[in-house]
């Protein structure tokens, strides 16, 4: 009996495949639509892990070598300074928070360039389009049926991801919001699914390819549209431009015919889909899914006969482009211009923007009647998002008066029935119906000469300006402008982030940050110009340079570098740029690759230990109360969690400095003195409420009192919740205090009194007013003080205040 012939070992030349070269196109689509999705700091330490232990081997390991260019230099030095500077940020769990996105997204950037090979890179684009379609369709499904949003924030709980439904979907009569609940960082991260649709259309093999990337870019280009960022919209229209300049000469009729055939069907999908946004419909979902069938169709039976019939003539080719652009222009212009009736549904309202002339008007009515609300708003107004009331009631019987400052007067229209003519007493006509366009697009282009969201984002921009000036070379640290924003403002309001990138780095990390973002962007640009010849026979040269220019002009109108979900993308892109086009200089030493290997995965590999030691340093803090411990022994833990979580300190920090001077020795005072000085040195409201209250009040330290809650409310001093929360903190003193003591204290209050008053009187747009009971125990003070009251008498007047 013969035996078997045993294998062969492999040849010298031919590399060993390994188990993890196998599974890992399968496992990359999970990985990317996780990293794009799941948001919390959990995960961000397990994700890390996984993407080191995929990358371990030694041809990934040589890949990564080979790839050490000067993109990859950046993008290291970009994600390495972003880290540190939210170790520098003095609102840690802000910074912790905003951490993990770029951990996610170098991490991914770092697998990518070890286990992707040259020639697999069509598939990475393939996974990571798939995954922007997966997103496309769960926005269009947010904003209408929502069985799949649901199932999708069910599984997002396991990565401890909130997604709550409340939150997502459809902004009334607006545009959808999606699943991230922001049209903005949604469109943003869908126009990239576009630029890759369109590629993999163009570029696909067979028809069975070509059905699947219209499929994706059907789901992208309709749950763009819908999204409707104005922002998100310019800068893709540039994108375009872009594209198409970048394109092969050969290539380029095609792709302009696809383009125009895709907006063409997009267009009719959302005409079709607005009435059932927000109503619980599946229509929009399947019409997301239709919307790739049709532009399949429509370029598989139309646009291909045309390009034939067009080819080898330039000049017919050059009209039609030009007769096409010129139609499209057309159309433009006429959505806006042409206007007609517009039936009313109960319960929706609708709102519309004139610009008349300050005056006297009345209102004529052609059509049913409708309830109104008629308000206007001045510059201030725009920049507040508050308004001026002018008129409230029937619409027939409208009469107002346009104050002098106005910039925009609008009617909100409620009721039922057709309106066929709105006419002013000047004879100024009030557009109802836009019959060419979305019910949801003529919406939310009303008031575009005066859009407060343009002019409110000039003020972020100056806001953020100035608190640059305040630490111009290191920021604030990631995270920092969420906590800093309010200590500069003229106004209060809510922000997160700057509404401009280049802005946003400026405050998080000063020039060093803008330089290592400059030289991001630099980067990229130099590996493709000086690969520029290759875009005649190389489709995927003209799809990265478009890419690249979608995240340069975004990035001037949101902080889409911020958003997780865009930087993996933006980092995957980057990536694949690195890999194609990346020319090892010859001669240059193996170890400067190594090193710069070595460097980035040091990198996540120490922020993740970072984030992982204090995720469990979060956790110990949390079972402490289930400890018995002597107080000596709970101190000596806080202290040992300070050391350990460089994000929470401040927690510690606080439990550690009261109990500390509770003890009543000099050591606990000790302690408790240097915690009060780095609460006060960080600057931020509660540290510096807690230091007031915890330590300088037990101590009688009325100088140091006051010098708390003055640095605390500087930080929120827009805020004018922060204001009344320390105005209560001195009434409750004030309880606290023996009566003897009282004299001693009045005058850290006027002091505070003091500067709110001087704070009002600094040229602000908005003035800062405490609740009745917070003003009226100034007020008392105040009154004490000036009839020389003190003692006993003193204490029991307050005492009747305060209850």
């Amino acid at each position: 009996m013969q035996r078997p012939a045993r294998p062969k070992p492999p040849s010298p030349g031919t590399p060993r495949r390994d188990l993890v070269e196998i599974v890992y196109p399968y496992l990359l689509p999970l990985l990317l639509f996780l990293a794009v999705t799941a948001i919390s700091r959990q995960f961000a330490v397990g994700f890390a892990a996984v993407c080191l232990v995929l990358a371990l081997g030694r041809e990934p390991m040589a890949r990564l070598r080979r790839r050490a260019s000067v993109l990859t230099l950046a993008v290291t030095l970009y994600g390495a300074l972003c880290l540190l500077s939210g170790l520098w940020c003095h609102f840690g769990a802000y910074a912790a928070r905003e951490s993990v996105k770029i951990l996610i997204a170098l991490a991914v950037f770092a697998l990518v360039l070890c286990r992707t090979g040259e020639d697999k890179l069509r598939r990475l684009l393939w996974s990571l389009n798939g995954v922007l379609a997966a997103a496309a369709l769960l926005c269009v499904d947010a904003g209408s049926w929502q069985v799949l949003t649901r199932g999708f924030s069910a599984l997002m709980k396991l990565f401890h991801s909130s997604y709550p439904l409340d939150t997502m979907g459809y902004e009334a009569g607006i545009r959808i919001t999606g699943i991230f609940s922001n049209a903005n960082v949604s469109a943003g991260l869908i126009a990239f699914g576009l630029i890759l649709s369109l590629y993999l259309y163009r570029t696909a093999g067979c028809e069975k390819g070509r059905a699947a990337a219209a499929a994706a870019l059907g789901a992208e280009a309709l749950a763009f549209f819908l999204s409707f960022s104005m922002g998100a919209m310019a800068a893709f229209a540039l994108t375009c431009l872009v594209y198409l300049l970048c394109e092969g000469k050969g290539r380029r009729l095609s792709l302009f015919l696809l383009m125009l055939a895709s907006l063409a069907v997009t267009v009719a999908c959302a005409f079709a889909a607005t009435p059932f946004l927000g109503g619980g419909s599946i229509v929009p979902d399947l019409l997301a899914l239709a919307c790739g069938a049709g532009i399949w169709a429509l370029e598989r039976f139309v646009l291909r006969r045309a390009e034939s019939a067009l080819e080898s003539r330039g000049r017919a080719v050059g009209i039609l482009c030009g007769a096409l652009a010129a139609l499209a222009c057309v159309y433009l212009v006429l959505a806006f211009q042409l206007t007609g009736s517009i039936t009313l549904a109960g319960g929706q309202s609708l709102p519309r923007a004139i610009y008349p002339a300050a005056g006297d008007y009345t209102v004529t009515v052609q059509g049913a009647d409708a309830q109104v609300q008629i308000y206007t708003q001045n510059e201030a107004q725009l920049m507040m998002h508050t308004n001026t009331v002018l008129y409230e009631g029937s619409l027939s019987q409208a009469a107002f008066t346009v104050p002098e400052d106005s910039r925009v007067v609008w009617f909100v229209l409620d009721g039922e029935g057709t309106l066929s003519a709105v006419t002013l007493s000047d004879g100024t006509e009030l557009p109802l119906g836009y019959p060419l366009l979305p019910g949801f697009a003529a919406n939310r282009l009303q008031g575009l000469r005066a859009n407060q969201n343009f002019i409110q984002r000039l003020v972020f921009f100056q806001d953020g300006l100035k608190l640059w000036r305040q630490s111009p070379l290191i920021g604030w640290g990631i995270g920092g402008v969420e906590g800093q924003l309010t200590a500069v403002q003229s106004f209060y309001y809510e922000s997160k982030y700057i509404h401009n990138q280049f802005i946003q780095i400026l405050d998080e990390a000063g020039l060093l940050g803008l330089a290592s973002f400059l030289f991001v962007l630099g980067s990229a640009i130099w590996t493709l110009w000086r690969r520029r010849k290759d875009a005649d026979r190389d489709p995927m040269f003209a799809m990265l340079a478009a890419a690249l220019a979608m995240m340069i002009a975004h990035s001037l109108t949101e902080v889409v570098w911020s958003a997780q979900m865009y930087q993996v993308v933006v980092f995957v892109l980057l990536a694949v740029l690195s890999i194609r086009y990346h020319q090892p200089a010859p001669g240059r030493k193996a170890a400067h690759g190594t090193a710069l290997g070595v460097g980035l995965w040091a990198v996540v590999v120490i922020f993740a230990g970072i984030q992982a030691s204090s995720l469990l340093a979060v956790r110990t803090f949390e079972d402490l109360e289930n400890r018995d411990l002597s107080q000596s022994e709970f101190i000596s833990i806080l202290q040992r969690l300070d050391r350990m979580d460089p994000y929470n300190g401040s927690t510690y920090q606080i439990n550690a400095m009261a109990n500390a001077l509770q003890t009543g020795s000099t050591t606990g005072r000790g302690i408790a003195a240097g915690y009060a000085k780095k609460l006060l040195a960080t600057g931020e409201f509660d540290n510096c409420y807690h230091a007031a209250a915890y330590y300088y009040l037990p101590l009688r330290d009325f100088d140091g009192f006051y010098e708390a809650v003055h640095t605390g409310v500087m930080q929120e001093a827009s805020n004018a919740a922060a204001w009344d929360s320390a105005a209560g903190l001195y009434a409750q003193a004030c309880q606290q205090l023996e009566p003897e003591e009282l004299e001693s204290f009045f005058p850290s209050v006027l002091a505070f009194s003091t500067l709110l008053t001087e704070f009002n009187q600094s040229g602000r747009m908005e003035q800062i007013q405490l609740s009745a009971d917070r003003q009226a125990f100034l007020d008392c003070v105040a009154s004490l003080h000036d009839s020389g009251l003190t003692g006993q008498a003193a204490y029991e007047v307050l005492q009747a205040l305060l209850g």
